[in-house]
């Protein structure tokens, strides 16, 4: 396995869930992780609910510990939150709730926002969904450009959308939105079910590649799965990726000990605990 630089390294919540906020902060600090991508849903932090006073005191939280909050990602695939709606209450709602999310983002210190495209009907032409999710991406990335927020979108496996799921349907958004506030952020799950690999990635969204999830299959922590990591890696680096590696690891099995699987990769990726 070839070795990452601690720096690149990107800790998430969202397998701390059974855990306060404040359990994963000190976590990070103690494994040495100094970026961090906040996964915003309940019960850390709900975009919906959330104060500006509350916004404050997180960030407080998060600077006293000198952690870096390079991205903010808000529950997007369990919530009923979907830009792409047929319905108009639904997909307006999703809109408000990602332009309070880029506002949040903002008062944060972060200038970096996740996003998926959302999903039509299966019993509907899937272009009407795409230009629902398109105008959509529309008006958020002008509300993330009057905040210099950059928001990243991601393919999904057809098993969660059917919109976009392989990096060349991931460009043509990019392209038919055309903002620069709009870039891609390439997970390495639903690439390896698209029979993807990072060099396709590359090669396809040059520059606008600006961040990566980076776990094993199945969303596993780093070593607990079947993907060639080692050969991810070594196609990152000979692309002179600078940017972040999020650990987002999502599954239950993680929950009673979620800092364990965090261990573990760092040992995977050749980072000394």
């Amino acid at each position: 396995m070839n070795k990452v630089h601690r720096s690149q390294l990107a800790g998430m919540n969202e397998h701390f869930r059974r855990y306060s906020l404040d359990f994963f902060l000190d976590s990070m600090v103690k494994l040495g992780i100094e970026n961090i991508e906040l996964w915003a849903a309940s019960p850390h932090l709900y975009i919906e609910d959330v104060t500006y006073a509350e916004v404050g005191r997180i960030r407080k939280e998060i600077e006293r510990r000198q952690l870096q909050l390079i991205c903010v990602t808000p529950e997007q695939c369990i919530y009923p939150v979907n830009i792409a709606a047929k319905e108009p209450n639904v997909r307006e709602r999703s809109i408000h709730y990602f332009l309070k999310s880029i506002e949040v983002t903002s008062e944060l210190g972060a200038n970096m926002l996740q996003m998926v495209p959302g999903k039509g009907y299966f019993d509907e032409p899937v272009e009407k969904a795409w230009k629902r999710s398109r105008e959509s991406l529309e008006t958020i990335a002008k509300k993330a450009e009057s905040l210099d927020i950059t928001v990243v979108l991601e393919a999904l496996e057809l098993k969660v959308s059917n919109l976009i799921t392989n990096v060349s349907e991931l460009k043509r958004m990019l392209n038919e939105v055309g903002s620069s506030h709009l870039q891609a952020v390439i997970d390495i799950c639903p690439m390896a079910a698209a029979g993807e690999t990072f060099a396709d990635c590359f090669r396809e969204l040059g520059k606008d590649l600006r961040h990566i999830h980076f776990v094993d299959s199945s969303h596993l922590a780093p070593g607990d799965g079947t993907l060639p990591l080692s050969q991810y890696l070594e196609e990152i680096g000979r692309h002179n990726y600078n940017g972040y590696l999020t650990l987002e690891i999502v599954r239950s099995r993680y929950i009673s000990d979620p800092v364990k699987p965090l261990e573990n990769a760092l040992l995977c990726l050749g980072v000394s605990v």
